[in-house]
C-alpha cells in the first residue's frame, strides 16, 4: 500500500485493507494515514533502500517544490518488475530522480494540477521515463474534495491515450504492453 489517505479527502478508506508493507510519500492527509491499515504492516516513511518478502522498495527523497516540504517518490521492484509511485510530486523530475527511476515498467503519476504535476507537466514525465503502463492518480474524481483536472484532460494533452478501466489491476511480465502504453485508469468499487 503506497500513500493511504483518510477520509478528510472526500474518499472513503477501505476498512478492511491488510498490506505488509506501507510506504508514505509525505506527511498530509491524503499519504499518511498509516493507521487505518490493517495488519502489521512494516512502514516505509524515510528515504533508503529497503527489502520486505522479496520486494525491493527504493525510497527516494524528492522535496516539493511548493513549500519545500519533505516528499519521497518511490521504486519498487518485484517479480521481475519495475513500478515507480511519484507520490505528490508539483515539479518535474531531476537528472538524478530520473537516473533512479531508470527502466520502470509502471509509473502512477499525479495529472490533476493543484498541488500536483499538471497533466502538461505529467506528459513531460512520461516521455522521460517511457513507461509501459501509466496509472494516473490525483485526478479529479467523485467525492474527492480538491478541485482537480480529470483523466479526460491528461488523455487529451497525452494525445494518443490507449485507456482502460478497472477496479483493480493485477498484471504479471508478460501481461506487459510490448508496444503502445496503456492509460489504466482504476476506479472504485
Amino acid at each position: 500500500m503506497i500513500d493511504p489517505y483518510d477520509n478528510a479527502t472526500g474518499l472513503r478508506f477501505p476498512r478492511t485493507l491488510t498490506a505488509n508493507v506501507v510506504a508514505v510519500s509525505h506527511d498530509a492527509e491524503d499519504a499518511s494515514n498509516t493507521s487505518a491499515v490493517q495488519g502489521d504492516p512494516f512502514v516505509i516513511n524515510m528515504p533508503g533502500e529497503y527489502e520486505v518478502q522479496g520486494m525491493f522498495v527504493y525510497a527516494i527523497s524528492a522535496p516539493l517544490q511548493k513549500g519545500g516540504r519533505d516528499h519521497r517518490i518511490f521504486r519498487v521492484e518485484q517479480e521481475g518488475m519495475r513500478l515507480a509511485h511519484l507520490g505528490a510530486i508539483d515539479r518535474m523530475l531531476t537528472d538524478d530522480e530520473l537516473q533512479q527511476l531508470s527502466n520502470i515498467d509502471i509509473l502512477m503519476i499525479p495529472v490533476g494540477g493543484g498541488r500536483v504535476l499538471t497533466a502538461k507537466q505529467a506528459v513531460e514525465v512520461i516521455g522521460q521515463l517511457e513507461p509501459r503502463v501509466v496509472i494516473p492518480m490525483t485526478h479529479a474524481t467523485h467525492g474527492v474534495k480538491e478541485s482537480l483536472g480529470s483523466v479526460d484532460g491528461f488523455c487529451k494533452e497525452l494525445g494518443v491515450c490507449r485507456r482502460e478501466e478497472a477496479t483493480k489491476y493485477k498484471v504479471s511480465r508478460k501481461d506487459l504492453p510490448e508496444e503502445d502504453m496503456l492509460i489504466m485508469t482504476l476506479q472504485r468499487a
